[in-house]
């Protein structure tokens, strides 16, 4: 949303202050109807050089539905003009299970996805938030969301085309070619430390985690008093940070360290979980591989399930 040169601005100064590696990876995220070929160039002369774009689904009308202003072909157009202004790591963010989409309609959209020949893929089961402006268009007779087979066929059609295109399955609901995987997303799995600049923005340190207001006013406000804008801040235990490694790790295919969470507990983490390990490997939904708990398959599509076990 933010014109170029804010954006080259905001980028320029961040170098400068804690600065940025050499080679490191700086997404953005757009609209592709939000872009244009003079916009992409300038991004990425400004040093961006990941690119995410919501294309969402392929289909006018599903698009309608959504509530999204541009159309496939403005997708089409924004992957060709970023292609054309040197970007060569794209993401395109698909959403299936939507109302009144088939499972035809679901690979359809896949298939459109994958012509583009994107080095990454996020996709994503359609989640309605109460209280939300979807949600309260899609009471008002919209058609009926997919049943639970339904849905659960068209994520086993999704990855067995994306499989076919080459894309490598690392978490859930990612897909990558080789050495494409996206670097945020790894380090937040993994527990990993993220600094918060702005509105709205989340931060974590060494297991002490916030939030900064996301109203601009009082964001501003905070600062002008020479207060941090703090909206929320927590402290989490050694043994809470252990479990949130363990129900990331269990979405990846990388699986849980098992000596991360050893440095953690201070003791063999098979001993402290050992009950739901068993159950894991015993059910065919993990398996212990080379100091991880990596999950199967069937692990993947049960990654809640199987992170329950440890609660």
């Amino acid at each position: 949303m933010l014109p170029v040169r804010h954006l080259a601005a905001l980028l320029a100064e961040l170098s400068r202050a804690p600065g940025i590696q050499d080679g490191a990876e700086i997404s953005l995220e757009a609209n592709p109807g939000s872009l244009s070929r003079k916009k992409l160039q300038a991004l990425k002369a400004a040093g961006f050089n990941r690119l995410s774009l919501g294309a969402q689904s392929f289909d006018p009308g599903l698009l309608k539905t959504l509530g999204r202003l541009h159309g496939p072909d403005d997708t089409r157009r924004a992957v060709e003009q970023a292609r054309a202004a040197g970007f060569g790591n794209i993401n395109l963010d698909i959403i299936y299970a939507l109302p009144g989409q088939s499972l035809e309609m679901a690979a359809a959209d896949v298939r459109a996805a994958l012509e583009l020949a994107p080095e990454h893929l996020s996709l994503y089961e359609l989640t309605i938030a109460p209280e939300t402006p979807f949600a309260r268009r899609f009471e008002k007779g919209r058609p009926p969301l997919p049943g639970e087979d339904q849905a659960a066929a068209m994520e086993e059609t999704a990855l067995e085309l994306i499989e076919a295109a080459g894309l490598k399955r690392y978490e859930v609901s990612n897909f990558a070619r080789t050495g494409h995987a996206c670097r945020h997303n790894q380090a937040t799995w993994r527990g990993g430390d993220y600094l918060a600049l702005g509105p709205g923005a989340h931060g974590h340190l060494a297991g002490r985690r916030w939030a900064f207001a996301s109203e601009v006013g009082a964001y501003c406000a905070a600062l002008e008093q020479g207060r941090q804008p703090y909206l929320w801040q927590e402290e989490l235990t050694p043994e809470q940070r252990a479990l949130e490694l363990v129900m990331l790790g269990l979405r990846t295919t990388e699986g849980v360290d098992l000596a991360a969470l050893e440095a953690l507990l201070g003791n063999d983490p098979k001993k402290t979980y050992g009950g739901a390990v068993a159950e894991l490997t015993a059910r065919g939904w993990a398996k212990l591989d080379e100091g991880h708990l990596v999950p199967t398959a069937l692990g993947l599509r049960l990654a809640d399930a199987a992170a329950g076990l440890f609660v």
